[in-house]
C-alpha cells in the first residue's frame, strides 16, 4: 500500500466519522432549539419508523409536530453526490417524504397535512436549490406536500466558540410559529449540546465501526473499569451498559434504545483484528479487552491506522489468493 493509498483510507473514515457526528449534532440543535424557543412546534424523534399508505417504510431523520393535525419531516443531508442523475436519485428520496404517512404522534397516527423539510450543509446549497427549483418546475422532482429547504453548518463565533447555525432559504412551513423563528438565523452553541445531552450519540443509521469503537472504548468500557487493564467482557453485558448509557431520543412506539447488538458485534470484531480483544469463545460472545495497551496518540486516530492498514492487507490477500490457486491448477495440469 502506498502511502497515497494509506493516507486517503485514513481521511475517508474520518470524513465518514465527521459526518455522522454532525448529523447527531444537528438533530440535537433542533430538539434543543425547539424546546427552549417554541410553544407549539415540537421535537418528536430521531429517525422513527413511518410507512406510506403502500406500506413502504420511511425513516425521516427528524420528525416535527405543530399540531394534530400537521407536522413535518426532515431530511438532514451531509453531502450530496456531483453529478446531476445521482443527486436527482438521492432528492427523489423526498417523494416519499412528501406521500400521506402512518406513523405521527395521534390517535390514529396519521395528520390531515405535513412539511417537508430539507437540511443542506451550507457547502452544498447553493449548488442544489437551483437543482431543486428546476426540477420541481419540469416534474421530474415531484413533492405534493410543502417543501421547505434550510442550509445548515458549524461555523466559528468569535464570542462563544462553535456554534451550529441554521437558516431557512427556501420555503414556507405551515407552522406560523417556525416560521416567525425562521425569520432570524438559528444559532445553537454546540458545547452546550455536548454537555446537555451527553448520553445521545447515535441515530437509527448504522454508525462508522470507528465511531462505534470510540464510543464503547472511551465511555462503555469505563463503565466496566475505570483502570486502565485488561478484562473480559460479553455482547451481552457490552450492550446492556450501552442500553443504560445511551438514553433513547424519545418513548415513541417502543424505542428503548439507540444503538443495536449488531453494531456491537461488529466493533468487537474490530477491536480484535487490531489486537485490542481477542475472541474467548467459539461463538464470537466472549471476548477479552486490552484496556491496558499503550496507546500513543488519540484513540480514534489510532484506530483508524490500524483498520486502514488491515483493509489494505485483506485487500491484498484477496488478490493474491485467485492467482495462487490458478497457478496450482496450472502446475497440476502440467504434471498430468
Amino acid at each position: 500500500m502506498s502511502d497515497r493509498e494509506f493516507e486517503d483510507c485514513k481521511q475517508r473514515r474520518l470524513i465518514e466519522r465527521q459526518r455522522y457526528i454532525q448529523t447527531v449534532w444537528l438533530t440535537l440543535g433542533l430538539r434543543h432549539y425547539l424546546e427552549t424557543r417554541a410553544k407549539q412546534c415540537r421535537f418528536v424523534s430521531a429517525e422513527p419508523i413511518f410507512h406510506t399508505e403502500q406500506g413502504s417504510e420511511i425513516r425521516p431523520d427528524v420528525v416535527l409536530q405543530y399540531d394534530s393535525n400537521s407536522g413535518a419531516l426532515c431530511e438532514i443531508k451531509t453531502s450530496f453526490p456531483i453529478p446531476d442523475s445521482l443527486l436527482l436519485e438521492t432528492l427523489k428520496q423526498l417523494e416519499k417524504y412528501g406521500q400521506p404517512v402512518i406513523g405521527w404522534g395521534t390517535n390514529d397516527l396519521t395528520v390531515q397535512h405535513h412539511d417537508v423539510m430539507l437540511f443542506c450543509d451550507i457547502l452544498d446549497i447553493n449548488r442544489i436549490l437551483p437543482k431543486i427549483r428546476e426540477w420541481l418546475d419540469n416534474g421530474q422532482l415531484k413533492i405534493p406536500e410543502n417543501l421547505v429547504v434550510c442550509e445548515w453548518g458549524i461555523v466559528q463565533s468569535p464570542k462563544i466558540g462553535d456554534v451550529i447555525l441554521v437558516r431557512k432559504r427556501w420555503g414556507n412551513a405551515r407552522s406560523e410559529e417556525l416560521n416567525s423563528l425562521f425569520n432570524e438565523d438559528w444559532v445553537i452553541d454546540l458545547r452546550t449540546l455536548i454537555i446537555a445531552y451527553e448520553k445521545c450519540r447515535f441515530t437509527r443509521k448504522e454508525p462508522p465501526v470507528e465511531y462505534t469503537m470510540e464510543q464503547i472504548w472511551l465511555y462503555i468500557f469505563t463503565k466496566k473499569t475505570e483502570k486502565f487493564e485488561a478484562f473480559e467482557t460479553s455482547i451481552e453485558e457490552t450492550l446492556s451498559i450501552a442500553y443504560e448509557y445511551y438514553l433513547p431520543w424519545s418513548n415513541i412506539r417502543g424505542e428503548f434504545s439507540q444503538v443495536r447488538e449488531t453494531w456491537i458485534k461488529k466493533a468487537m470484531k474490530a477491536f480484535c483484528s487490531i489486537e485490542l480483544a481477542k475472541q474467548v469463545t467459539d461463538d464470537q460472545s466472549k471476548y477479552k479487552v486490552f484496556r491496558d495497551k499503550e496507546i500513543d496518540k488519540d484513540f480514534l486516530g489510532y484506530i483508524i491506522e490500524r483498520l486502514c492498514r488491515k483493509r489494505e492487507e485483506s485487500k491484498l490477500k484477496q488478490a493474491t489468493e485467485p492467482d495462487k490457486e490458478q497457478r496450482t491448477m496450472g502446475d497440476f495440469q502440467q504434471l498430468s
